[in-house]
Parts: C-alpha cells; sequence; structure tokens
C-alpha cells in the first residue's frame, strides 16, 4: 500500500525514488517517532478516532517494532521513502488494518520536526556531558600549570610572560560558553510541534497540552505554519557545534605549534600521534590535525542548512529533506572531537626546562613592556616611554646584548629615570604577577579564578 496510489496512477520513477528515500539517514530517528506516534494514539483515542483496545494494539505493534529496531531485526524498505512510512508499514502488518488510523490528523511535516527535536534534546545531553569532561580537564589541567611561566603570543611574535595556566583557563572560557550556548538553546528546542498538521493546525481537536506531557516538552509552537516550516533551531544548534569546533581547532592549532621541535613546549602522549611511513624520528601530532580538519565540515554543513532555508517559501517543502545527514554527521564528530581533546588535555605535559631556554634565548625582549611599565611608574607618559624602550630594545640588536646586560649607565643615555632596580624587572615571576587584575595572569588572580571554576562546574 503506497499513499500516491490514490491521487497518482503511474510508480515513481528508479531514479526519483532513489532521489526520494530518505531511509538510508533519518532511520536513527525511528526511537524519536515511535515515541511520537505512542503519544498520539494515545491522543487520538482520547478525542474518539480509535477505541481503547486499538490504541493497545497500536502501541504493542510500536513497541514491538522498537524491539526490532533495537536488536537489528528491522528491515527498512526504501520504497517506503522514510522513517516514518516504514514505521507505518511495518505497524500495518503487525496489528493489521487499525494501523492505519493512526495518521488520522497528523502530517509527516509535523512528524518530522518533531522528531528532530526529540533527537537534539537527547544529543544536546551527550555534547553537555562530553563537554563539562572537557571542562573538567582543562580546569585540573591549569591547576597544576599555575607555575609554569611561559611566552604569550599575538601575531604568533613573543608578547608578554604568562602562567601556562592562564593559556589553558582561555580554552576553558571558550568551551564554557558553548556549554552556555547550549543550555540557552534548550527553551527553544523544546516547544512540541505535534497538532499543527501539515499547515493549518489539527482538524479533528486533537489535545496538543496532552501531548506535550506525554511528550515531556515544556511549551506548544504557537503557529502551524511556523511550526512545520522552521528550521532555525537546527542552524542555533549547528553554529553551537561550529562554535565548538572553532574552539578545538585553535586549540589544536596551538598544540600543533607547540610540540614542534622549534617550539618544544609541550609532550603529546604518544596514545594521540602517530609516526611516518617514511621518516622513523617523526612523532606527528594527527589527532590534533584531524580535529582540526574535521571543523571544515561542521562549517560546511551550517553554511548548507542556511542555504537550504534562505530562499524557501512557507511552509513546508521537500528541500528540508536535506536538513539531517549535515546535522547528523556534526553531531557525531563534535562527540568524537570533543573526546579526543579531553584525552589530549589529560594526557600532554609542559616541557618547562625547553620553555626556560626559549625564554632565556629571547634576549629578554619579553620584558620590553616591563622595562616601559618601569618608566610609567616614575611618572613618564606610556608613549614616550614605548618609543625609548623601542630604542633600547634596536641599541641591544645592534649591539648584540641581552637587555638585562645593557649597564645602568648605558640605560641613562636613554632616560635619566632608569635607576639599579630596573634590573629587577627581568625576574619572570615578577613579570607575570604583575598582571595583577581580575581576570590577569597574576598567580593570585588565576588561584582566584580557579577558585570559582570550582564552584562553576559544580553546577553544570
Amino acid at each position: 500500500m503506497k499513499i500516491r496510489d490514490g491521487r497518482l496512477k503511474k510508480p515513481l520513477s528508479k531514479s526519483f525514488e532513489h532521489l526520494n528515500s530518505s531511509i538510508g539517514f533519518d532511520i536513527r530517528l525511528a526511537k524519536y517517532d515511535i515515541a511520537g506516534s505512542i503519544a498520539y494514539a494515545k491522543a487520538l483515542k482520547r478525542v474518539g478516532i480509535i477505541t481503547d483496545k486499538e490504541m493497545k494494539s497500536i502501541i504493542n505493534g510500536l513497541e514491538t517494532i522498537q524491539l526490532e529496531i533495537e536488536n537489528g531485526k528491522f528491515v527498512p524498505n526504501p520504497e517506503n521513502e522514510d522513517i516514518h512510512m516504514n514505521i507505518e508499514m511495518r505497524l500495518l502488518e503487525l496489528v493489521g488494518t487499525v494501523a492505519l488510523k493512526l495518521h488520522t490528523g497528523r502530517s509527516r511535516n509535523e512528524q518530522i520536526v518533531l522528531d528532530e527535536r526529540l533527537y537534539l534534546i537527547d544529543a544536546l545531553k551527550n555534547i553537555k556531558s562530553n563537554l563539562k569532561n572537557l571542562l573538567k580537564s582543562l580546569y585540573l589541567k591549569a591547576k597544576d600549570s599555575r607555575k609554569i611561566i611561559m611566552p604569550s603570543y599575538t601575531h604568533l611574535q613573543q608578547a608578554q610572560l604568562i602562567s601556562a595556566s592562564h593559556l589553558l583557563l582561555a580554552y576553558y572560557r571558550a568551551i564554557y560558553r558553548d556549554h552556555q550556548r547550549l543550555l540557552d538553546i534548550e527553551k527553544r528546542l523544546n516547544e512540541m510541534p505535534l497538532g499543527s498538521g501539515a499547515v493549518a493546525g489539527s482538524s479533528i481537536g486533537i489535545d496538543r497540552e496532552f501531548l506535550l506531557k506525554e511528550l515531556g516538552f515544556i511549551s506548544l509552537t504557537k503557529n502551524s505554519i511556523d511550526a512545520v516550516s522552521n528550521r532555525d533551531f537546527i542552524i542555533e544548534f549547528e553554529f553551537i557545534l561550529t562554535s565548538i569546533f572553532l574552539t578545538l581547532s585553535r586549540i589544536s592549532e596551538d598544540f600543533i605549534i607547540y610540540s614542534t621541535q622549534e617550539f618544544g613546549f609541550i609532550i603529546l602522549p604518544d596514545e594521540l600521534t602517530t609516526t611516518s611511513s617514511l621518516m622513523p624520528q617523526k612523532k606527528n601530532p594527527d589527532s590534533l590535525e584531524l580535529i582540526r580538519g574535521k571543523s571544515t565540515k561542521i562549517i560546511g554543513n551550517l553554511f548548507s542548512i542556511i542555504t537550504l532555508l534562505k530562499a524557501l517559501p512557507y511552509s513546508y517543502n521537500r528541500d528540508l529533506q536535506e536538513d539531517k545527514p549535515g546535522l547528523f554527521e556534526s553531531i557525531d564528530w563534535v562527540l568524537v572531537c570533543i573526546d579526543v581533546m579531553r584525552e589530549i588535555i589529560d594526557g600532554f605535559s609542559f616541557n618547562d626546562s625547553r620553555i626556560k631556554e626559549v625564554i632565556k634565548g629571547s634576549k629578554d625582549y619579553i620584558f620590553a613592556t616591563d622595562i616601559a611599565d618601569y618608566l610609567v611608574q616614575r611618572g613618564m607618559p606610556f608613549r614616550e616611554a614605548h618609543q625609548i624602550v623601542g630604542k633600547i630594545v634596536s641599541f641591544s640588536e645592534s649591539n648584540k646584548k641581552r637587555l638585562s646586560e645593557i649597564k645602568i649607565e648605558e640605560y641613562k643615555k636613554f632616560s635619566p629615570l632608569f635607576d639599579k632596580d630596573i634590573y629587577k624587572v627581568f625576574d619572570p615571576v615578577k613579570s607575570v604577577n604583575n598582571h595583577d587584575v581580575y581576570g590577569g595572569t597574576a598567580i593570585n588572580r588565576i588561584d582566584e579564578i580557579l577558585n570559582e571554576i570550582e564552584e562553576e562546574l559544580k553546577n553544570i
């Protein structure tokens, strides 16, 4: 039995049948489609469309199909187009013609958007859980790295000294924001569309408040046209996944650079690296490179759904069948890559001796801003101090001297404000602790933030 047989005389062409079928990817929505159908059967009984006996028969049949899916015994038929029709046709086989009453007053237009919302509510829980584990790992690594002092970089050039913990906490903040975005989207996902019909709303007086409670939603959609054609909840969800991947990709880029022999700031765990098929000395950061590479797919999937929707007229159009493959792919990869990044954070270590070597090799230029601050504290305008320190750096370069090796007499030629205490600025710990503002890299401020995060993690 095919729904097209009443109106259309000829069967689908084979090529269009292949194009028309979505069961290859929407099979993963089966659990949610069955949940929606069980709730709908109960609602149909409440308005007198089916009897109590018929309702129980339909529900038993749907539960049997659920068990078949879980046991791998459910074999979908591509000729039945999608997950909705595959379940309906299997129900017909199991319980007979009473199955044909289940679709009374209901459209696949509302079914699919219900299934997608239920699916995303579940996916959101898993992603939040993975993100929380990553946040915990970043917190613990940051806690252990407070006293490791390393260069920070702007324009990929050495900037100022920071605690290594400060960098890890930057990653933490970005991931935490994405976790908060997932919390925020929950209220928009939790709108129940069932009862919207194909476009105009149910014509059989279905009790939408009953369906809302049965399916565990928070609120009802307020417009049937919007309910079946809206996919901005998918756009928003995919944006959050893209934002997560952008952060993971940027962390990956940092770690790839820091793990090179030229930097050598971090040591990656063996179990998350590979070697070369030709060069036996290689320890390649493939896990990080793959995370960085996967981000292109997730960004592309976001643009795909935006492009899909941009010119669709209201209400439902079959183009919306294509809203799922990219969404499913993005969710699958974000779960994997968050977990891999957590393993990387847990497993890597800072190479403190190499970091100290690099700081020493900077010729003290990394303390240049500290010297400017020294002059400012003695009354010199910052722009003037900036120029003078620039000249001192040029002098250091020309004379092949470290800034700490320039004699006090030479410093005084640049400004009489210099005194013998200038050499105290070349203390890495002092340099870090000078940034004593909330959110700064001073160790006491990092401890302050770590204490806040400890409480923060209890509530997410």
